[in-house]
């Protein structure tokens, strides 16, 4: 194919690069591709297993602690009194077990808890927005290529009419039919010409770097870009973006879980009580084991801060500030959001409208080179009529090209914005890693307590934080006449 001879042809570094056993020559199979092996999908896979972790820890604080210690030793003392000196030296052997239970901490476990969930819950978000964006990027490294092989095919084409038109043009300038100025203008346009090849190369060999970034390898081929559902309108993404958008609830989450921070800077300030029992066997010397003493301890302990200098004080007072700020970041998220996605979603309205007229434009060119070089020949018209539609082709192609490129990552930009773009979207079968699938212990974590002393730990929590009014944007759409009713197709 012609595609796969100009891969080979003009980027040396293919045939240099080792050759991978799996490639990528569709999207799909570039995305799928992807997704098993971008690292920093990966990276973000694992950060949701952490943050699962985080929930079974937080949920393990509810239930007892066991821990053991045990001590051998060896003890020398020498006593001396007046002329008398007494030495005793031995062994001695100390073991101890300790157990400890919260029972009540005024919300401090409920609120570490909720921290934790809501970290699980951005790490997910997370997880989502990694994918949708390596989607993304993939389509855009996909179609980009294509773009620039276009381009480059382009230059070249450009680059062969200017060189046969030199030809023309020196052959009759040795005939004396024609005037250095005009073999002049022809040798500039065409050395712009080759400089358009050598830079539409590079572009190549760029934009081939960045595919083999994201997807791992190198393509063998590039195929036609698949169809996809058509763009809703952007009243209907807005709406979609205000539930599914991942970067848009990370960010109501991570004010969730700054809440949850405030309240364990007031459980701070609370009482604490816990339960806990000891039991150890030492022996009452440090120098043999045959006499010891066997203790078992247990009781309640209530602790209770009383004056911290304002460090309490101080520590809800961040808390609470953090948690007001994350909240203003949050809405800042969201208009972030509906700015990129009012952006993208005219971006894609105007390539669509525009590329039909940019086809238009090519095949007119294209006519008008082919007649203009006949008239030229004939007479009638001047190399600079030539020359002059010669570099109209090159604009009208060049234009259909970007434009084509530009309307497909487009297409797949808005749906990324709205925080609905899947798999499914191109058709892959392949799921999403579960970030659920995090090690998990045999026993539940908190068991037996968790369960039980969490409604009783809350009863004192408070996650509330006073209330700094939120300014919400809304509006639709920008009101203005573009006159867009003014721009007629050309009559043939």
């Amino acid at each position: 194919m012609k595609c796969r001879a100009l891969l080979h042809l003009t980027i040396v570094v293919f045939a240099n690069a080792p050759m991978p056993q799996a490639r990528a020559d569709t999207l799909e199979q570039a995305i799928a591709r992807a997704h098993e092996n971008n690292p920093q999908l990966k990276g973000t896979q694992f950060l949701a297993k952490a943050a699962e972790a985080a929930v079974i820890r937080a949920k393990g604080a509810y239930g007892p602690s066991l821990s053991a210690s045990v001590r051998h030793e060896y003890t020398f003392d020498r006593t001396t009194l007046g002329d008398v000196t007494f030495d005793d030296q031995g062994f001695g052997t100390t073991a101890a077990l300790s157990l400890s239970q919260p029972l009540f901490t005024s919300g401090r476990l409920a609120a570490g808890l909720d921290a934790a969930r809501a970290g699980r819950l951005i790490a997910r978000e997370n997880l989502r927005a990694a994918s949708q964006q390596l989607m993304l990027d993939v389509a855009s490294a996909y179609a980009s290529l294509q773009r620039d092989l276009a381009l480059y095919n382009v230059a070249r084409d450009i680059y062969a009419l200017l060189l046969q038109q030199r030809e023309v043009t020196a052959a009759r300038f040795r005939l004396r039919d024609s005037t250095r100025p005009d073999l002049d203008q022809t040798t500039n346009r065409l050395e712009l010409a080759a400089g358009r090849v050598i830079r539409a190369r590079a572009a190549v060999q760029a934009s081939a770097a960045r595919y083999r970034n994201i997807v791992g390898a190198y393509p063998d081929d590039l195929v036609a870009l698949p169809d996809l559902a058509p763009v809703p309108s952007l009243e209907a993404l807005y709406a979609q973006a205000e539930d599914s958008n991942p970067q848009l609830r990370a960010a109501r989450f991570t004010a969730l879980r700054s809440r949850a921070a405030v309240g364990a800077a007031r459980a701070a300030m609370g009482p604490q009580v816990n339960a806990f029992a000891s039991a150890e066997r030492a022996p009452l010397e440090p120098y043999q084991n045959t006499r010891r003493v066997e203790r078992i301890v247990a009781g309640v302990s209530l602790t209770m801060p009383l004056h911290s200098s304002g460090q309490l004080f101080a520590a809800l007072q961040e808390a609470e500030q953090r948690n007001l700020a994350d909240s203003h970041f949050a809405e800042q998220t969201r208009r972030d959001v509906r700015e990129t996605l009012a952006s993208d979603w005219n971006l894609y309205r105007a390539a669509s409208a525009a590329l039909p007229r940019f086809e238009e434009a090519v095949r007119a060119a294209q006519s008008a080179v082919n007649g203009v070089s006949r008239q030229e020949t004939a007479g009638i018209r001047t190399l600079r009529d030539v020359l002059e539609v010669t570099n109209d082709l090159l604009t009208a192609r060049t234009s259909e090209a970007e434009t084509r490129a530009e309307l497909f990552i487009r297409k797949v930009a808005v749906p990324r914005d709205a925080g609905i773009l899947s798999l499914e979207t191109f058709r892959i079968a392949a799921p999403p890693a579960n970030p659920d699938r995090a090690w998990k212990p045999l026993i539940p974590a908190g068991f037996p307590w968790q369960p039980i002393l969490d409604p009783i730990d809350r009863l004192l929590s408070d996650h509330q934080v006073r209330h700094v009014p939120v300014e919400i944007e809304n509006d639709a759409a920008f009101p203005w006449d573009d006159h867009a009713g003014d721009l007629s197709t050309a009559a043939p």
